[in-house]
């Protein structure tokens, strides 16, 4: 049997935390190090239900509607006139949710007999849930307020928590920006700092926060919003690397090599650059390869491809994103696949 151990991203398509999460320990349990919520309140469209919860607070204005099918076809926000966007008058609803989770965490973690597993509270970094809510100039201009209300949940979770919360902080906004190319790519790096940016984030958080992190190319409808990119996800992960606090554990790292409905590429070619990959000794990572569309030897060929090029067993195996925008039977297809690609 292999090594490797299997991770979900976070959301998973049930009814509510309970019901996923005993889902995900039925296929994995003794591959699990952490455990996720499901965010069975938000699994479909991810940070919408935030957003919705902001208009409602008075936070937000929403200028124009959308119906969420596309990138194109999104909600537009604002913040109202006369409002002074400021994180202590927001609530993003990470707190709230860990509060539900945790009981029903401990009881399932009593019930399967791992002490070690820990739950994992999955949350868009400041820069994506602010690049989502007011694009890019909002961001520029309203990024601190999402910052400050993400440190304060985090904090809340750790006091609830302890040691036995992961966070996996979720680069969205970060790895499609990286993925740009020519000079708008080295524009958007000074104005966002990108992988210190993470960084950055990791190192407000109580010492001691045990974090991970999730290298996001979207999942809208099961739609990313660009392809695999393996020169970004190097690139991106060293940088946050290389700015990242000593104090913080950076738990792990997961890369998407799929892409909502884009099956992971197949040509050795495409995983060279991973030989340039430098994380710690201490860091996990995780490859999100898991997809329904190749056989699941043409997926044992890409898990191999992927590991020669790092020169090294990978730590676990996941899928691109959250299995929130699948259904419930594809999700476990996946989750059957991931556990057969892990002991492979």
């Amino acid at each position: 049997m292999g090594s490797r151990a299997v991770h979900f991203v976070g959301s998973f398509p049930a009814e509510d935390t309970e019901t996923a999460m005993r889902a995900m320990l039925a296929v994995h349990g003794c591959r699990l190090r952490t455990l996720p919520t499901g965010e069975t309140r938000r699994y479909e469209l991810y940070v919408v239900p935030i957003l919705d919860d902001l208009v409602a607070q008075g936070q937000l204005e929403l200028v124009r509607p959308g119906q969420w099918e596309s990138l194109t076809d999104r909600a537009i926000y604002r913040v109202p006139r006369g409002v002074e966007f400021r994180g202590a008058d927001i609530d993003l609803g990470y707190a709230a949710e860990a509060e539900e989770a945790w009981p029903v965490f401990e009881r399932l973690r009593a019930e399967h007999g791992d002490p070690a597993l820990a739950l994992q509270l999955g949350m868009p970094t400041d820069l994506s849930l602010a690049v989502v809510a007011l694009g890019v100039k909002g961001a520029l201009a309203h990024r601190k307020a999402f910052r400050d209300a993400t440190i304060r949940d985090i904090t809340a979770i750790r006091d609830l928590a302890g040691d036995d919360v992961v966070i996996q902080l979720e680069a969205t906004a970060e790895l499609v920006l990286t993925a740009l190319g020519g000079p708008l790519r080295r524009v958007v790096e000074r104005a966002f700092r990108l992988g210190a940016s993470i960084a950055d984030l990791a190192a407000a958080t109580p010492p001691g926060t045990r974090i991970g992190v999730h290298l996001c190319l979207g999942s809208l409808r099961n739609k990313a919003a660009t392809g695999p990119d393996t020169r970004a996800i190097v690139e991106l992960s060293n940088s946050l690397v290389r700015h990242w606090p000593a104090d913080r554990p950076l738990e792990y790292v997961h890369a998407p090599f799929a892409a909502g409905d884009k099956p992971p590429r197949t040509r050795p070619a495409h995983y060279r650059r991973l030989s340039g990959l430098a994380l710690p000794p201490h860091t996990r990572f995780h490859a999100g390869l898991v997809h329904d569309a190749p056989t699941i030897e043409q997926q044992r060929a890409t898990l191999d491809q992927i590991e020669t090029a790092l020169g090294r067993e990978v730590d676990g195996v996941a899928a691109a994103c959250g299995l929130g925008r699948h259904s419930r039977p594809v999700a476990d297809r996946l989750c059957t696949r991931s556990a057969e690609l892990a002991g492979r």
